[in-house]
């Protein structure tokens, strides 16, 4: 009898990522045994760290970062490519994993990537596994692109935010979604507008339900933040909205078996310094989905 095979899609989602950990944690917790991993952005990252049974090195080191510990991995850059280098995260990255090819991973992994030339995305399943989750995580603008054969790739999350095809493609039968960026727009509200509402006073007269509403719908007001958006907020507010229609549109043809969306809306492009709050976020997720989950228990 054929063996059912259990596959993980890792979605895109900047910090929000470290919530992969916790998804993890659970559903091995839980007794759902995963047989194929493809990751996109800091899905790669964390799918290649659990595919290469490292996951419990990254969960320690992540949970260790100081807001200061994320400036000191941010080696910035005047060049051209992006804003950062990337060479000390990815070099302390390499240092977790200690492999070097793809199919050194104990679990089938693969990484998605967009290649810039041609605007397909590719499937990164064989060869250098440093390369491969460098060049999912390649946020443009923010991280440079990586050069591979012969053409530049930068991150999977502008084709394919939440890799559920390619999870499919290398033989899962059912496949396992992790959705990061469905609350992406309440971080959005939040960073670009304020609805203010003023209190209607308590001796108004009574009025017909046609009058009150106009009333109401008149005092609310759309007032200017008293700051501005960073740089940052509005490159990667803009990614995320991109990657939302994308994602949406993806799923309505190739919805996954079970979908997780871990609700951490109050972390943002770059708080990679939030592990304990994201990790708590998808173990939370897993529990929302448990009666989903529990055909998949193995041994059940």
């Amino acid at each position: 009898m054929r063996q059912i095979k259990v596959g993980l899609a890792l979605g895109a989602g900047a910090a929000k990522g470290w919530a992969h950990i916790g998804v993890i944690n659970a559903l091995k917790k839980l007794g759902v045994e995963v047989d194929i991993v493809a990751g996109c952005s800091v899905g790669a990252l964390v799918g290649a760290a659990f595919a290469s049974h490292r996951l419990p090195a990254m969960e320690t080191w992540v949970r260790s970062f100081s807001y200061w510990d994320v400036i000191r991995l941010m080696d910035l850059s005047w060049q051209r490519g992006g804003l950062l280098r990337g060479e000390r995260v990815f070099n302390a990255v390499g240092q977790l994993l200690k492999i070097d090819d793809i199919a050194e991973c104990s679990l089938k992994f693969g990484a998605v990537a967009t290649n810039l030339s041609t605007g397909r995305e590719l499937w990164l399943t064989k060869g250098d596994i440093h390369q491969a989750v460098r060049a999912s995580c390649s946020m443009p603008g923010l991280l440079a692109p990586v050069w591979f054969d012969g053409y530049w790739l930068v991150d999977g999350a502008v084709v394919n935010p939440v890799p559920i095809s390619l999870t499919r493609a290398m033989g899962a039968d059912i496949v396992i979604a992790v959705d990061l960026q469905h609350d992406a727009h309440l971080m959005q509200q939040d960073l670009f507008s304020v609805r203010h509402d003023e209190e209607e006073p308590n001796d108004l007269p009574a009025r017909n339900w046609r009058g009150r509403l106009r009333e109401r719908i008149g005092k609310m007001t759309l007032r200017k933040p008293n700051f501005t958006p960073t740089a940052m907020e509005i490159m990667g507010t803009s990614i995320q909205v991109l990657e939302n229609r994308l994602k949406r549109n993806r799923m309505a043809g190739d919805p996954p078996d079970v979908l997780l969306q871990p609700y951490c809306p109050q972390i943002s492009t770059l708080d990679f310094h939030r592990a304990h709050e994201a990790i708590e976020a998808g173990q939370l997720a897993v529990e929302k989905q448990i009666d989903m989950l529990l055909p998949l228990i193995k041994n059940k």
